[in-house]
């Protein structure tokens, strides 16, 4: 019985490995993108890009010199807004906006590509029952709303770095 269970196993991890099948928040990155140099940007976006990276086997470089793609944050902006307020008188409707506008230069200070923007909207019920569960998840949105800017950023400087070596 144990060596039909590890027949099995080793089988379904065959095929999983076969797929194509990787650990969540990992991305395939160039040379290049392994090490990058963040100039501008937010504690909260310079956190994510630490984890993504880790999680794709990159860093972020000490200095602009020892990276081999350099982003620069032009403009990072993150605004709450209310939609809708209840009978108390507080926010039942919240939309979360996030703007970033950056350029990829090479370590000699050349661009790579033309000013890129991102804008992410996210919109949630905010309970008034709930305000501790809330503020958490408000959080947690957030969190996510940095991290799909860093990979939307990461795949737009991955085609920077494959448009370079046309």
């Amino acid at each position: 019985m144990k060596k039909v269970q590890k027949v099995v196993l080793i089988t379904i991890l065959s095929l999983l490995t076969a797929c194509g099948y990787h650990l969540r928040g990992s991305i395939a990155l160039p040379a290049a993108l392994k090490n990058m140099y963040l100039f501008g940007a937010s504690g909260a976006l310079t956190g994510e890009t630490k984890a993504v990276l880790k999680a794709s086997d990159g860093k972020l470089a000490g200095s602009p010199n020892d990276a081999g793609i350099v982003v620069k944050v032009l403009k990072e902006d993150f605004r709450r807004r209310v939609l809708s307020v209840g009978s108390t008188g507080k926010s039942s409707e919240v939309e979360l906006n996030y703007y970033l506008r950056f350029q990829f230069y090479d370590n000699k200070e050349n661009p790579l590509q033309d000013e890129q923007t991102i804008e992410i909207s996210r919109e949630f019920f905010n309970d008034q029952t709930a305000i501790l569960a809330k503020e958490n998840e408000e959080a947690l949105i957030q969190k996510e709303i940095y991290r799909q800017a860093v990979r939307m950023m990461m795949s737009r400087a991955q085609a920077a770095i494959e448009n370079q070596k046309l």
